[in-house]
């Protein structure tokens, strides 16, 4: 001391250094709980990306998703029947190539999913096997194609022929009121909740083909596991609650998505020609 200023004083509160260490790894241990679903997509992801894809990966799906009777209870479920007549929407870009007077002459054909040899990779589905991605609203579905000030595009407005079961990654996050209670009740709820933004987020065209990896797989574990004909998600591109902002895709169960054949999905109920006017961003800060 010698006169100095004391180290300690009365109005300081101390612990011992295992205390804090105790208190920090439990603090550790409730994030990760918090945050354990997306840690263990985030797991998912890397293992398929770097180290394999074929052989194993069931095994990760079955301890992320668990097991499909988990999902049937509760009023308000992420799995159920989406009901004939349902509206979904799809758009296509015209071009020199693609123009109004060469989508009259078949509509139905050009506006539906492309043939499996002009299939290419997306978000659920893998290069040639074609599925039917589409909208619940005319708006997302234009945004999801990414169009130019001045660019012309086709949209077709499709009702749904059959039921459809379909696993919906949106079925919690417009819960209101009361619902909202049913649905943080629901033993999946967290999973839901964290895979949604995982499931959708925005991806950039050169990291697509590493990207899309695991939600491909996931696309086909859900069909092949889950029994599911469709993926209900958020869009990525329209954010807006003005709409309705989801995204569906149709998996291939190696049948016509549209035609007049009895297990034929979806039927064209019209279609019009848009152009775009103007194209907005909505911009936020990011704080350093």
């Amino acid at each position: 001391m010698d006169g100095a200023e004391p180290f300690y004083d009365e109005f300081s509160n101390y612990e011992s250094l295992a205390d804090v260490r105790t208190r920090e790894d439990a603090d550790e241990a409730e994030r990760w709980y918090e945050r354990r679903f997306e840690y263990q997509w985030n797991d998912f992801c890397r293992i398929v990306q770097y180290e394999r894809r074929f052989f194993k990966t069931k095994e990760l799906l079955d301890e992320l998703f668990g097991k499909p009777e988990e999902y049937d209870q509760g009023t308000i479920r992420p799995v159920y029947a989406l009901e004939i007549g349902q509206k979904i929407y799809r758009a296509r870009l015209l071009d020199d190539s693609f123009t109004e007077s060469y989508l009259n002459k078949n509509p139905a054909r050009e506006l539906g999913a492309p043939p499996k040899e002009k299939a290419r990779a997306g978000r659920m589905s893998v290069e040639y096997i074609p599925v039917f991605y589409g909208a619940f609203s005319e708006e997302t579905a234009v945004a999801e194609i990414r169009p130019s000030i001045g660019d012309q595009l086709a949209v077709g407005e499709f009702e749904l022929l059959k039921q459809l079961r379909v696993f919906d990654f949106t079925a919690f996050s417009k819960s209101r009121g009361e619902a909202w209670k049913e649905s943080y009740a629901h033993t999946r709820y967290d999973f839901i909740t964290q895979m949604q933004d995982e499931i959708s987020k925005p991806i950039l065209p050169f990291e697509r083909q590493r990207e899309y990896i695991a939600t491909q797989i996931v696309a086909e574990f859900l069909r092949e596991y889950f029994n599911c004909d469709a993926i209900i998600y958020q869009s990525s591109m329209h954010k807006s609650d003005k709409d309705d902002n989801r995204n569906i895709v149709i998996l291939n169960r190696g049948v016509d998505f549209i035609g007049a054949a009895a297990t034929s999905s979806l039927a064209l109920s019209r279609h019009n020609i848009r152009q775009i006017l103007n194209v907005s961003y909505e911009i936020s800060p990011i704080w350093f």
